[in-house]
């Protein structure tokens, strides 16, 4: 296949993903450096703080922050307390990034490739929590799952043991103040809690005044879970997401003008406020050594739907959540361990798929990964507890829903599509673009057919591509797919 002839076909070959077989599955090679496995009650503690639309810019810890009247006094502490990544790649969209953080496989393997309904994980899917669940850790997941709505494919479906949160998004707190949709007599958004497989219910509607407070909730379950998990002698995973910063902004009481960046800037501050309430609670539960702290966020911050207030969020970067600039490709990552990972700043790539693996094996359980089906992730612990400089990772596939748009890979971008923002159309490109983000962080130089570097185009894109599209058609779920879909069996 030539160059040309995948970069003409990108977009339309990117369903076949939908192109079902029967071919055993494909085990993507991965570099193992592991712990010693551990009895469950030595098992180190997991939280991963998941932010919502949020930018390097947001935080000092990145240079950002202070220029923009937020101070993230908690989170640049912690920042210097463990790895910082520059170079963390999430996905494009809210559900794509968190079906691939539970995964650890791309969207569009596992159908959950929009945050529009309709997405997904179908019952064959396994995520970390099962894995973490099967090794003895009490699981919680705690705000927005975005990862399907139905009994099946909740949390508790999934490998948690408790869920409190929602469905969807936040910006469904508005709907009870609408004039329209009081109107149509349709039924509201719910805060929702489910303790069990196949237990749900609704707790309360879902208004603008439980947003605004609900991660008070969130914070007072969590510290609970926190201290019923040592006294049970327990190791805990504690999903905690954050409702900031996907709109409706709205700061608490105590955080509301505190900043001089406006709401956005308040709720930033409120975030590193309640970052630090868990970090105290850890520490005052002499838990401190002894647990893995993730702050991530899951895409970049959104500077098409809710500005003014959200330029600069993106830091040196161009754009924010829905392009496929950096603005969005990259957002705050950074890990403590206390002496596990060595304080420090990298700028290798490390994709939101990659924990699924690598945190497997930071415990000692790398026979926990699953070889039954391709897992996109990377196993990074020996890159994350500085045993080795370099990533082991050096590409990922790009992906607009089910459209395939380009790749990172290194420090370069191939882009067959452009997106500007959330309200823009898709653009495919006469030709493709490739940028050296190093050089060029803004993305405003496509190559120049006299740079050196057009070796990417021909070398490597349609390599990556081929590869990508014959694993896709051996191992994927399509958008949409009913419950018991398996695509190993026909």
């Amino acid at each position: 296949m030539t160059g040309t002839a995948v970069f003409a076909t990108a977009g339309s070959l990117s369903t076949a993903a939908e192109a079902q077989t029967t071919a055993p599955p494909v085990k993507l090679a991965q570099a193992q450096t592991t712990a010693p496995a551990l009895p469950s009650q030595q098992r180190p503690n997991i939280l991963f703080f998941h932010v919502d639309n949020t930018g390097v810019g947001d935080w000092g810890a990145y240079g950002g922050a202070y220029a923009r009247g937020a101070k993230t006094p908690n989170v640049d502490r912690f920042a210097s307390e463990g790895l910082l990544l520059h170079n963390y790649t999430p996905e494009a969209q809210c559900t794509p990034s968190r079906s691939a953080l539970m995964t650890g496989r791309h969207p569009i393997r596992t159908g959950c490739i929009t945050a529009l309904p309709g997405a997904g994980l179908v019952a064959w899917e396994v995520t970390i929590a099962d894995k973490l669940k099967e090794l003895g850790y009490s699981t919680a997941c705690l705000g927005k799952w975005h990862c399907g709505e139905e009994v099946g494919r909740l949390p508790t479906d999934k490998g948690f043991d408790y869920w409190y949160g929602i469905a969807h998004t936040w910006d469904e707190a508005q709907w009870p103040d609408d004039k329209f949709f009081k109107e149509e007599g349709l039924e509201p958004a719910y805060m929702l809690e489910s303790k069990a497989k196949g237990d749900l219910r609704n707790v309360k509607v879902l208004d603008m005044n439980v947003r605004r407070e609900v991660d008070l909730e969130f914070m007072d379950k969590a510290m609970r879970w926190m201290e019923d998990a040592k006294a049970k002698a327990q190791p805990f995973f504690l999903y905690f997401n954050h409702s900031n910063i996907h709109f409706p902004v709205l700061p608490r009481a105590e955080y509301k003008d505190k900043s001089n960046g406006g709401p956005v800037g308040d709720c930033i501050q409120m975030i590193d406020g309640d970052f630090k309430v868990l970090l105290d609670k850890i520490d005052a539960l002499g838990q401190r050594d002894n647990t893995i702290v993730i702050f991530a966020g899951d895409n970049g911050r959104d500077d098409s739907f809710h500005a003014p207030g959200n330029r600069g969020s993106s830091g040196s970067w161009r754009g924010g959540y829905f392009s496929t600039f950096e603005g969005n490709n990259r957002t705050a990552g950074m890990i403590r361990w206390p002496g596990k990972i060595p304080p420090g700043k990298s700028d290798e790539m490390m994709h939101i798929t990659d924990w699924f693996p690598t945190l497997l094996n930071m415990i000692g359980h790398p026979d926990k990964v699953p070889t039954d089906r391709v897992i996109d992730g990377v196993d990074q612990s020996a890159f994350v507890t500085g045993k080795q400089v370099k990533s082991n990772r050096t590409y990922y596939p790009m992906y607009f829903d089910k459209l395939h748009v380009g790749m990172r890979y290194k420090n370069f971008k191939v882009l067959t599509h452009k997106v500007e923002n959330g309200f823009a159309a898709i653009q495919q490109l006469a030709i493709p673009h490739l940028y050296n983000l190093t050089v060029n962080p803004d993305e405003d130089m496509p190559l120049r057919y006299e740079d050196p570097s057009s070796w990417v185009l021909t070398k490597i894109f349609p390599v990556k591509t081929k590869e990508l599209y014959a694993s896709l058609a051996k191992d994927s779920v399509p958008f949409g797919a009913p419950l018991d879909f398996n695509p190993y069996k026909k």
